[in-house]
């Protein structure tokens, strides 16, 4: 195994402030020699930033030219970011990067890029393939990792793809969600909870991207980032609602069920910045839509999930290997979820 490049002096991060992005500053900040810099699109971001002792840069990814200007200095990009234009976001971004000669380009993309429901061939990269599927979420990811990969075949840049699987930790959604629902009382399952959770810890895809950051071998290549084995979601769900006090009494539901209802009141989608703009001025007011009898379709599919995904490929290409285990990971989150007021002390 190679990994022969020198960790990149200045690295420029989109989507700093996320999830995985400000885990991933956390760690570059407790490396020493580690230089980052945070894209965010506001000045007073930056500058509670620059009070902290950190570096922004202050940029918009649907502009070119401030992109540009941010990656000014830069060796490397990790690119985290993703928004309601995120193929032209992405695209902009790749081409600022080509003309400023970075030495690295990282791209998170996702499993989704195979779909909301993928057959066996997608569980490895030499057979999965990348598609449309009529949904937002999948097809934007599948377009931008399309755009960065056709960048690294062209040459114009030096490019890794990383797909991590459902990522999870302190600061996570997921768990969130879980943990919320389970202080209401009850928690939903689907069909008993076999539906094939693909859950990687935040902290071993952040030591997935700094691998990926030097190693020689993965230029040009995208793999999956997961754990070493996956769980169930009644697996994942049940681990994180019994953290809490008073225990949550369990539904099961029938995804066939739900997939009807879906089905036939297909989820509302909001194009154009216009009717965006309306719907997020109506929610100000405190407008919301009427409840579905069913949990929302995104859930339903994400947990009657049909595969596992490996992870041969970066462990091979980029020397890395998941260091957290789930009950280590489960762990850790029990800190961030009482600070948060969701679990007592």
């Amino acid at each position: 195994m190679s990994l022969s490049r020198s960790r990149p002096a200045r690295c420029l991060i989109t989507g700093a402030s996320g999830f995985i992005g400000s885990r991933l500053c956390e760690r570059f900040s407790a490396s020493p020699g580690q230089g980052h810099v945070r894209m965010v699109r506001s000045a007073s971001a930056a500058a509670a930033l620059a009070a902290s002792g950190q570096q922004a840069a202050v940029a918009d990814l649907l502009q070119p030219a401030q992109v540009l200007q941010a990656l000014q200095g830069c060796d490397a990009v990790v690119h985290l970011a993703h928004g309601d234009r995120g193929p032209q976001a992405t695209r902009n971004l790749v081409e600022a990067a080509a003309t400023a000669r970075v030495a690295r380009f990282v791209h998170i993309s996702s499993m989704s890029v195979h779909g909301p429901v993928p057959g066996p061939e997608a569980a490895r990269e030499d057979t999965a393939r990348i598609g449309r599927y009529d949904h937002d979420y999948s097809d934007s990811k599948a377009e931008q990792e399309e755009i960065v990969q056709a960048a690294a075949d062209r040459g114009d840049l030096p490019v890794v793809i990383l797909r991590p699987t459902v990522v999870y930790g302190p600061g996570g959604h997921f768990v969130r969600q879980i943990v919320e629902q389970a202080r209401s009382g009850a928690v939903t399952l689907f069909d008993g909870g076999r539906g094939v959770c693909n859950a990687v810890h935040v902290d071993d895809v952040c030591a997935a991207i700094e691998a990926a950051l030097v190693s020689e071998q993965a230029l040009g290549q995208a793999m999956f980032i997961n754990a070493d084995q996956a769980l169930s979601w009644g697996e994942f769900i049940r681990a994180f609602a019994g953290l809490v006090q008073p225990p949550p009494r369990y539904v099961d539901l029938a995804s066939a069920d739900a997939l009807r209802y879906w089905a036939a009141h297909p989820p509302q989608v909001v194009t154009g910045l216009l009717p965006r703009v309306a719907r997020k001025l109506k929610s100000l007011a405190g407008w919301q839509p009427p409840p579905a009898p069913w949990p929302p379709l995104g859930r339903v599919m994400r947990e009657t999930f049909p595969i596992a995904f490996a992870n041969d490929k970066a462990r091979r290409l980029l020397g890395w290997a998941p260091q957290v285990d789930f009950a280590q990971g489960v762990a850790s989150c029990v800190p961030w979820l009482r600070e948060e007021g969701l679990l007592s002390a």
